[in-house]
């Protein structure tokens, strides 16, 4: 090319090398693009992490603690490596499920505190090296003890799988507050230390305003103080999602704070402006299975089953969802599919929804909806006397429990009682609305039902599969009323299928 150049009149030259400069540009360009596109539409690397519990006293850590630094490492392997993450806290009895798979990655963490330090210490297996001819060979990786920002570097440095992204917001600098971090991360799913969390959470932003972690935890703290207290829902959602956006600008590509965005938009009843979100953050990590649960979330309360059930799809292909369901899939209960949605109901320990009193909760609807009412009761008694239990499901549960004790006056008194305090109030999760129309559907009180159906859907529960198909509304199907409802309910929906089309998760 600098021989053609010599050769050319001057006049001449100036065009060729504006033309060897635009295509040196786009080649460049090209180049960026299919790296970029690489990136997003490679398959991800698939792991199963293995965080400990019960506690091993040598850790020098508590059960919550432990539970906070593994999500803590997921979402190293998440933001860091597009990992997609199945969290265990044993490692299951058989490693049949991992035989010869070349993008599956065994990780199982020993982690210690030793002072203000921090141990990450792993053994791992890829899944490539799992035959079926005698038992594998684990490889260990050891570190000495070192401040926390500098012992999830060295972690995430020996992790065999690529990592291109950028880790350092996760992790405060200074170690105290790292540790204090640990402890309210810990507390988060404890009613009686709520507040005391919170506390913690804000001193942490203030020690540490370029760490994105200490800003989603505080997010995460005020959702659940607004979802134990909703009189505070306008104050403390403004407030989540504040912290939740600031924890995003920190770490842009941050799968965890998205999802929480998604879900506090949902449960407001903005599904559009959910799956925007959601669907955006998507696209940077095409592989994370907690986006595809926010999906399937917001999409099922906007009546979208099949966009909520290829979500759900997706995700489940990307996880192993019989070691840990990822969610109670309340989308298949519509759509039919009790022995997926009763399969989504087992315990996992140390998980959120052990402990929120939403599994009980759920088995208990399930007893109704398919008519076993001793199974109900049982399952909302449980659920109405768990120590950390959601109050709302807490007094919903009892409400249940009531009805099918055929205490109806008491329960018609609970039930008004708990309506009041709502009315007035920006409703938190319209599908919870919903759960008291079906409650004064069995007492038998149509117009406090019908009213409160109408509320349910005024607070963002669109699912028409769902209304049609309640066993608890059918006493409400006969009036005038609820034709005109439908009529809107089913208007509203066209409208979201229009604008959210089950494609738009294709390519991903």
């Amino acid at each position: 090319m600098v021989w053609m150049l010599t050769r050319l009149a001057p006049s001449r030259r100036p065009v060729v090398l504006l033309w060897v400069a635009l295509m040196a540009l786009l080649l460049s360009g090209g180049a960026l693009a299919w790296r970029v596109a690489g990136h997003r539409f490679r398959k991800p690397v698939r792991v199963l992490l293995v965080a400990p519990l019960p506690v091993n006293p040598a850790s020098g850590l508590d059960a919550g603690e432990l539970r906070a630094l593994g999500a803590m490492v997921q979402d190293h392997l998440e933001l860091g490596g597009g990992c997609a993450v199945t969290a265990v806290t044993e490692l299951p009895a058989t490693l049949g499920p991992f035989q010869n798979q070349a993008k599956t990655l065994l990780i199982q963490l020993e982690p210690r505190r030793e002072g203000l330090n921090l141990t990450l210490n792993f053994r791992f297996l890829r899944g490539a090296d799992i035959r079926g001819n005698g038992a594998p060979t684990w490889s260990r990786r050891e570190f000495p003890a070192l401040p926390p920002q500098e012992a999830f570097r060295r972690f995430l440095d020996a992790v065999p799988a690529p990592m291109e992204g950028t880790t350092d917001a996760l992790v405060p600098k200074n170690p105290t507050v790292f540790w204090a971090l640990n402890r309210a991360s810990a507390w988060r799913l404890q009613n009686t230390h709520l507040e005391e969390a919170v506390s913690m959470a804000e001193k942490a932003v203030q020690s540490e305003p370029t760490c994105a972690s200490t800003w989603l935890l505080l997010g995460n703290l005020r959702y659940r103080t607004m979802l134990n207290q909703p009189r505070l829902f306008r104050e403390e959602r403004t407030e989540a999602e504040a912290d939740l956006n600031r924890a995003l600008a920190l770490a842009p590509s941050y799968p965890r704070p998205a999802f929480l965005l998604g879900l506090i938009q949902s449960d407001s009843g903005n599904h559009r402006e959910a799956l925007e979100l959601l669907i955006r953050a998507r696209r940077a990590q095409p592989g994370n299975p907690t986006l595809l649960t926010g999906i399937a979330y917001a999409a099922r309360g906007a009546g979208l089953l099949p966009l909520s059930r290829k979500a759900m799809d997706l995700r489940d292909a990307l996880v192993w969802k019989d070691l840990q369901p990822q969610a109670v899939d309340i989308t298949c209960l519509y759509t039919g599919e009790m022995s997926r949605f009763e399969a989504s109901l087992q315990e996992r320990p140390g998980h959120l929804t052990s402990t929120s009193g939403v599994l009980p909760f759920y088995r208990g609807y399930a007893g109704l909806v398919k008519g076993d009412r001793e199974l109900a009761q049982r399952e909302f008694r449980t659920a109405a006397h768990m120590a950390n239990a959601y109050p709302n499901i807490q007094r919903l549960s009892e409400i249940y429990t009531l009805i099918l004790e055929a205490q109806a006056k008491e329960a018609w008194a609970k039930l008004r009682e708990y309506d009041q305090e709502r009315i007035g109030m920006w409703e938190p999760d319209g599908e919870l609305t919903l759960r008291l129309a079906e409650a004064y559907a069995l007492l038998g009180d149509r117009a406090s039902a019908m009213e409160m159906v109408g509320r349910a859907f005024a607070r963002g529960f669109g699912c028409t599969d769902w209304y049609e198909r309640s066993p608890m509304l059918s006493p409400l199907r006969v009036l005038p009323k609820w034709h005109a409802f439908m009529q809107h309910v089913r208007e509203r929906q066209k409208l979201m299928e229009a604008r959210f089309p089950v494609e738009l998760l294709d390519g991903n």
